[in-house]
């Protein structure tokens, strides 16, 4: 089965997910969810729309009950995605909507459910928008990369900085080498 997993990453959650390495539910989901399942995490936000994506796959790796409440579900295999797909479709609707009666009776998607079901069409139309599929972790790294790189241009040009020119050096080489891309040396 394939299924979302919700995720916030950009503010603070009850849970104690470790992002692409452990997801934590409550019991109520605990039959939603099984050792083996292709997951999507998705990212929701109710106050901003821009907020609300998908941003990496993977499998649900071995389940532990750690009490009667809490569930922790190991994920492997785990990628990030080099873009951050929306959930509405580009003429309108849900891209979990897509072949929805394979799955559920309503067209709209539970969006108060932590963990859903998803179809095989609506999987394949976000890894179809998602770019190049990263090693979990990667789009984060770099993220913060080319924030550092902005700051080194920054200093190259507004302080006339000609240290900053080794430092946009050294941070693109380490671009290059999270993307996986040959440099071109000359």
């Amino acid at each position: 089965m394939i299924i979302v997993l919700s995720q916030k990453i950009d503010t603070e959650s009850a849970y104690k997910d470790d992002l692409f390495n452990v997801y934590h539910y409550p019991s109520r989901y605990r039959n939603q969810i099984k050792e083996g399942d292709t997951f999507l995490y998705y990212q929701g936000n109710r106050y901003e729309k821009a907020q609300r994506y998908y941003f990496g796959t993977g499998i649900i790796g071995k389940i532990i009950k750690n009490d009667e409440d809490n569930y922790y579900a190991r994920l492997i295999n785990c990628k990030s995605f080099e873009a951050k797909p929306s959930i509405y479709l580009p003429d309108g609707g849900y891209i979990e909507s897509l072949d929805y009666d394979e799955i559920r009776q309503r067209e709209n998607p539970p969006w108060q459910s932590s963990i859903r079901p998803i179809t095989e069409k609506a999987y394949r139309y976000v890894l179809s928008h998602a770019g190049k599929l990263l090693p979990a972790g990667k789009n984060e790294e770099i993220s913060r990369l080319r924030e550092q790189l902005k700051g080194a241009v920054r200093n190259y040009y507004l302080k006339d900085s000609e240290e900053a020119i080794v430092e946009v050096n050294k941070i693109s080489d380490e671009i290059i080498k999270c993307i996986g891309i040959q440099g071109h040396k000359s």
